[in-house]
């Protein structure tokens, strides 16, 4: 396709507004790309009168900021691509967008477009050792579009199922840049529109899965772990079925969560989305096993810090000490009856000592005193005779009642 057909299809899309046809030509695989790749060639820049002869304003200085970006990045010029696209392109079609709503498949194509260039952007400044913030940049234009989507007022129900679509993309931005405490604004923006004007389920699924995903970390990070469980849950329920790895993304935060709350993963699950990273933490976890637990996490410390995932697998030592605990608890039992519910301190530091855990007395009470704080045992500790009184009813709560997180946050 010529570039004057291309620009043909364009107008052809804004008199039809047709905001998906417009988003297909403004995608930087378009045959436009093709086309300024051969300018690109011989030198010749963009052929503005020939843009404005066929579009209308502002239709024709958008068009040519787009290409002008397409001739930038057709050279390789990343960083003049992200600038002129963000700064002449997206802002105009921004512009467009307050008063026209068909536009709005045209807007999230350009998001898109706009952090994968301004990563593009940062990683080839980065290589010639220049410090670079597109991607920051890059953030506060899409909180301009989150704006103009979520607090619409013409084509209001329009904009505001696309509020979910740029929240997606802001959320992957701001965890890219490690702001995920920017995050949490958007996250509530959104879920207050959602329950005023109900346009949750009118957003697309692959945008409703992405945004519960997000939230579900965002949970997981303030420690709220029932939310976190609500959110994965949902996102991974109604991920398509052929979308392998986005299921296995979401399981490789959904599973530290569930085994938290005492679901342990089934080895047929940990096999079919090959997540057998986590194969030995649930043994540990289902065997009472600390020593064990503790060498998985030291041994791929890296690799789970770099996923996100170390903090929400350590705090399953807990857990791990209770199930120990309890063995000892029902070996006690059997051997002494008339005290089941007077379990020695001595026998768990036994236990650890059989792991090759070494703790003295203080240890073993501050462990115990913790799993008792937090609900992981109903009891408490009798120092003078060194046992640990367990309750008469439910002695070992269900996972799901226990204090998952700091009690001493803010």
């Amino acid at each position: 396709m010529s570039l004057a057909s291309w620009l043909g299809g364009v107008r052809a899309s804004a008199q039809q507004q047709d905001g998906h046809r417009l988003r297909t030509l403004l995608s930087f695989d378009s045959d436009a790309a093709l086309a300024v790749m051969q300018l690109a060639q011989r030198g010749v820049g963009i052929p503005a009168s020939d843009v404005h002869r066929q579009l209308p304003s502002p239709w024709a200085e958008i068009i040519t900021a787009y290409l002008q970006a397409l001739l930038h990045f057709s050279k390789g010029e990343r960083l003049a691509a992200c600038k002129e696209y963000r700064e002449h392109f997206a802002k105009a079609l921004l512009d467009v967008l307050t008063d026209e709503a068909w536009v709005v498949p045209a807007m999230i194509g350009m998001a898109v477009n706009l952090k994968h260039l301004s990563e593009q952007a940062d990683e080839e400044q980065a290589k010639k050792g220049v410090t670079s913030n597109q991607l920051g940049a890059c953030a506060m234009l899409l909180a301009s579009a989150f704006s103009k989507t979520a607090a619409a007022k013409i084509a209001a129900a329009e904009k505001r199922t696309a509020s979910v679509a740029v929240a997606c993309i802001m959320f992957k931005v701001y965890f890219k840049l490690n702001t995920i405490n920017n995050c949490k604004n958007v996250a509530k923006s959104v879920d207050v529109t959602l329950k005023v004007y109900d346009v949750f389920d009118s957003a697309a699924a692959a945008h409703r899965v992405t945004f519960r995903y997000y939230t579900g970390r965002l949970a997981a990070y303030d420690e709220d772990f029932d939310t976190a469980d609500k959110h994965l849950s949902y996102a991974y329920a109604m991920c398509h079925r052929d979308a392998t790895q986005n299921q296995r993304k979401i399981l490789r935060y959904l599973i530290p969560i569930k085994m938290l709350l005492g679901v342990l993963p089934s080895d047929s699950l940990l096999q079919q989305y090959q997540l057998q990273e986590y194969r030995d933490i649930k043994e540990a976890v289902r065997s009472g096993d600390v020593a064990l637990l503790m060498r998985v996490l030291e041994a791929n410390k890296a690799a789970y810090v770099q996923a996100g995932t170390y903090l929400l697998l350590e705090k399953l030592q807990l857990a791990t000490y209770r199930r120990l605990f309890k063995k000892c608890a029902l070996i006690h039992a059997e051997l002494n009856p008339a005290k089941a519910t007077q379990v020695p301190m001595a026998l768990f530091q036994t236990a650890l000592q059989i792991q090759g855990i070494e703790k003295d007395n203080a240890d073993i009470q501050c462990i115990l005193a913790n799993l008792i704080y937090r609900k992981y045992i109903k009891g408490y500790l009798a120092y003078k005779n060194q046992v640990v009184v367990l309750a008469k009813t439910e002695p070992f709560p269900d996972l799901a009642t226990v204090q998952l997180g700091d009690p001493f946050a803010l």
